[in-house]
Order: structure tokens, then C-alpha cells, then sequence
């Protein structure tokens, strides 16, 4: 029988989709399960799925909510914090990743969500917001004065971040972002975070 040219070409090419099938099938058997193969193809997607679960299109996370309101609280315009992960949370999640020296993935990966939280740990932030407490405390253990320490946000304590960012070579624009919280925890002592705590 002889075949032409196109139906030799369609045969290889259902031979190749069954190939790769298989090839599939006994990955995923082998690796227990298409999580594994995944995780090999894709490690900061399947970091991100560890992280966060399965992401359903328009269907609130609560994981994803708090990456966006530290997104936001960092400087970065991640939208509203609905909790759906979209465009625009890519978008902060990847110029996150670039300005703190991550993969540019733009998912959720473990790196970058211990980078988010790491002011959390040392409680800079508290329950998405800034402690401004204790950011006055450190800034003034940085030898710029906001005032009298009463966790208000005023225009002291605004003065004396734009002096404390001018001093350590940050952008001064005031904002109290990811870099500045990086250069005031640097101040932060055991015996500053006892005085806050109290």
C-alpha cells in the first residue's frame, strides 16, 4: 500500500501524541502522581500550588489576600486585596521578585513568601499593617526624631523617615516601603521590641 507524503505526515504525528501520552502516563506513575512531574517542570508554580492550593479564576484566597495587602503595604500595586490572583497581583508579585534580587517568576513561590513576611516575624508588621510604633522607636534609635512615640503616623515621624531614608541612601519619598523597613530593622533590638510590647 502506498501512502503519500500527508498521510504519512498525520501518522507520525498521532504516533507522537500517543508517545508523549504515555511518556506522560509513566512519568506521572513513576513520580507518584502529576504533582511530582509538576514540581520538575515547574518548581515555583508548584511551589506556588503548595503554597496556596488550587487557585480557582475569580474565587477568593485568603493566602493570596494577604500577599496582595503586603504587596501594598511594600509599595507595590497589586489592585485591591480580593484575594484573586490576577494581572495586576502578577505584576506586583514580579517587580517584588526583581527589586529583592528573586526569580522574576511572577508566582507566588516560597523565596518570595518569606521575603513578604519577614517583617512580620520581627513585628514591623502586624496583622497587614505597619507598626508604626515601633518604626518610631527605630527611628529614633537612628538618631532621626519622629516625636513623642504614640504609634500616629504624623508629619514628625514623616519628617524624620525622609531623613532616616535621605541618610542611608534609600529614595526619601516618605513611603515606608520594603527597602526602608529592611534598613530600620537593622536598629531593631531586643530591647526596643520589649518596650513596644509592653
Amino acid at each position: 500500500m502506498d501512502l503519500t507524503r500527508s498521510q504519512v505526515g498525520q501518522i507520525e504525528m498521532r504516533l507522537n501524541r500517543v508517545l508523549c501520552a504515555v511518556l506522560a502516563l509513566w512519568v506521572c506513575g513513576t513520580l507518584s502522581g502529576c504533582d511530582a512531574l509538576y514540581r520538575v517542570l515547574d518548581k515555583e508554580g508548584a511551589e506556588e500550588k503548595q503554597l496556596l492550593g488550587d487557585i480557582v479564576p475569580f474565587e477568593s484566597n485568603p493566602l493570596v489576600e494577604e500577599a496582595q495587602a503586603l504587596l501594598y503595604l511594600y509599595g507595590y500595586n497589586a489592585g485591591k486585596a480580593d484575594g484573586i490572583l490576577g494581572l495586576r497581583t502578577r505584576n506586583a508579585i514580579e517587580k517584588f521578585q526583581q527589586d529583592n534580587g528573586l526569580e522574576a517568576s511572577r508566582f507566588l513561590d516560597k523565596a518570595t513568601w518569606e521575603r513578604l513576611n519577614v517583617f512580620t516575624a520581627n513585628k514591623l508588621v502586624i496583622e497587614r499593617q505597619l507598626n508604626v510604633l515601633l518604626v518610631q522607636k527605630l527611628l529614633k534609635a537612628a538618631k532621626c526624631d519622629p516625636g513623642k512615640a504614640d504609634g500616629k503616623m504624623g508629619a514628625k515621624t514623616r519628617e524624620a523617615v525622609l531623613q532616616f531614608q535621605k541618610s542611608h541612601g534609600l529614595k526619601a519619598d516618605g513611603k515606608i516601603g520594603h527597602k526602608t523597613l529592611g534598613k530600620l530593622a537593622d536598629y531593631l533590638t531586643e530591647k526596643i521590641q520589649n518596650e513596644v510590647a509592653k
